[in-house]
């Protein structure tokens, strides 16, 4: 059984203003928020890397992979490369 989509923030700010005042749903976004967080930072460690040989690079290949669809990536302002 696979993921659902991710959500944009745009989609997250949406389910939010359905649910004004929510302790629940505020709660899981502030996780959500976390984890993309951690997205963002693993998208930044994998960027630093480079190629790795053997089995680091299989799993650094798969990383790369799953985080390049991320809307928090996607999103997440970038200079340019000659910045």
């Amino acid at each position: 059984m696979g993921f659902k989509p991710p959500l944009t923030k745009e989609t997250l700010v949406e389910i939010q203003e359905r649910n004004p005042g929510s302790p629940d749903v505020r709660a899981l976004l502030w996780e959500v928020k976390r984890l993309r967080a951690l997205a963002l930072y693993a998208d930044q460690l994998q960027r630093m890397l480079g190629t790795l040989p053997g089995p680091q690079g299989a799993i650094l290949d798969t990383l790369r992979e799953k985080l390049k669809d991320e809307p928090c990536v996607n999103e997440f302002p970038r200079l340019p490369p000659e910045a």
